[in-house]
């Protein structure tokens, strides 16, 4: 059996990437729809956007990997090879 990248798996790295310039976007966009009214400063409200933003990203990306590693080795009908010594 070869070694895998692991962590490093050019198409889990591309999806972190993507996911990263993602969450820049949102954080521009939620930054700049910040507003503010008499409940909470436009400051308050920047920064509860961000928050939001980027927790939800991570979770996104969390189950986007997940979903993506648990492909890479599947458990449904593994391949079983015969030890070299048998």
């Amino acid at each position: 059996m070869s070694g895998g990248y692991g962590f490093f798996n050019p198409g889990l790295m591309f999806g972190t990437l993507v996911f990263a310039i993602l969450g820049i976007v949102a954080s521009c966009v939620a930054s700049g729809m910040a507003a503010q009214t008499k409940n909470i400063s436009k400051r308050d409200s920047r920064t509860l956007g961000l928050i939001v933003v980027w927790t939800a990203t991570v979770c996104m990306w969390l189950f986007w990997a997940c979903v993506y590693m648990h492909q890479m080795v599947p458990l449904i009908k593994p391949i079983h090879t015969k030890p070299m010594g048998a």
